[in-house]
């Protein structure tokens, strides 16, 4: 750990996700909890002075409908990794440990394999993406074998060539046309740049080309060599109801962008900075060990993992003058909504807040979210999570959630 001694002195107040005004493309600043609404040149802008408090519009219940991986005859995850809800109440799972794509029945009292490691149809060497077909299916973006594959089951339906992409490219989701809304996800030190660009990009199923559509700022500037700050910013991109969805986790607003890369839709509110602490480190270390375990299963040993671990931590050092990142991921849900996820430093353990934007720009409110769950996927009321117990045994749950209104909630 390298670490400041300067950085106790240093501490700022705990984000309060957003609290101060802020004024709209020029206007006076929105009256607090009132938004600003406005169209320019046919782009939709909500400005928030703040959010509106308002009851969590969903609540999780206190047990899981189910929760599936810790039975005594249950499939062994080594590493959930994605996981998407699918459309006959089934769910899907990555598990990037063992290189296996496992399905969970929808009452989850079975599971079943869909894709195993190897170089044959459907085999997998290295699955990145995963996304639920409207039919039922499932598409699984394979970089090792650099094709997408869509599955019936266990079935191959079709397998897609993607030599054409960019290694660096990543699926969100589907436009209304059906063609693969993707998003660059590489990263290289030492650019000259304040910000790394990346792009958002549509891949056509059927004629196997591209369109890059929109460059966003990604990751800003790193010296080549010395440490890097372990809390840094960068930019999210999602797919929510066929648009992309951008924001960037040091900036107060989230831009939808059409699929061919035009805006039609911006949120903008206020928010105080937040700066780092010992804490923080502690949980960013832990974070980073449970994300690079998966992904190293080479590393045989434990003790071997540990030197990795060294060596990965020298590298970073924490900057106590800078703010702390404003979220720490963002996706789109089925029905169109974006969740905010309020910045931790151990979010591989599980975002415990989000705040939730209709696909309106409306500001829906907080939902929290179960100690230990990290959420995979959402669609209507149902939640598809990864829950880590203490001993590190690693399950799927689904949660239905409650709307806020009624004494016990209703589905």
């Amino acid at each position: 750990m390298t670490m400041t001694r300067s950085l106790a002195l240093t501490v700022g107040p705990r984000l309060v996700f957003p609290t101060i005004a802020l004024a709209a493309c020029g206007a006076d600043p929105a009256p607090v909890s009132d938004a600003t609404v406005r169209d320019s040149a046919g782009v939709h802008i909500v400005a928030y002075g703040a959010p509106p408090v308002v009851a969590s519009p969903l609540l999780f219940p206190s047990e899981p409908r189910y929760r599936y991986g810790s039975g005594p005859d249950d499939y062994a995850f080594g590493g959930i990794w994605r996981g998407v809800l699918l459309a006959d109440g089934s769910a899907a799972v990555v598990d990037a440990l063992n290189m296996e794509i496992v399905r969970i029945a929808g009452d989850g009292g079975s599971a079943e394999i869909l894709a195993r490691r190897g170089d044959g149809p459907g085999e997998l060497n290295l699955p990145q993406g995963l996304l639920a077909l409207d039919g039922g299916g499932l598409l699984v973006h394979d970089l090792g074998h650099e094709r997408l594959t869509h599955l019936d089951g266990a079935a191959v339906v079709r397998e897609v060539n993607t030599q054409v992409l960019e290694r660096s490219l990543g699926v969100l989701g589907f436009d209304a046309a059906g063609q693969v809304l993707m998003k660059s996800n590489s990263y290289r030190r030492g650019f000259p740049e304040p910000w790394l660009q990346g792009h958002m990009v549509r891949f056509d199923l059927d004629a196997g080309t591209i369109d890059t559509v929109a460059a966003f700022d990604w990751v800003p500037s790193a010296p080549r060599d010395g440490p890097r700050n372990p809390f840094m910013t960068g930019g999210f991109v999602t797919a929510a109801r066929g648009s992309f969805v951008y924001m960037r986790s040091d900036t107060p607003e989230v831009v939808w962008r059409n699929p061919d890369g035009s805006p039609h839709q911006i949120v903008r509110w206020g928010a105080a900075p937040a700066y780092p602490d010992e804490e923080d480190w502690r949980r960013f270390e832990s974070s980073l060990r449970t994300s690079l375990r998966p992904a190293n299963p080479h590393i045989q040993t434990e003790a071997e993992f540990d030197e990795f671990m060294a060596r990965v931590l020298s590298d970073y050092e924490v900057a106590p003058e800078t703010p702390l990142p404003l979220v720490a991921e963002v996706f789109g849900d089925h029905e169109g909504r974006v969740w905010l996820g309020h910045w931790t430093a151990d979010s591989a353990a599980g975002v415990p807040r989000y705040s939730l934007l209709a696909s309106d720009g409306a500001w829906l409110g907080e939902v929290q979210v179960p100690e230990g769950v990290r959420i995979l996927d959402v669609a209507g009321h149902r939640v598809l999570g990864e829950f880590t117990d203490p001993l590190g045994i690693e399950s799927v749950v689904l949660y239905d959630l409650l709307t806020a209104g009624s004494p016990r909630g209703a589905r």
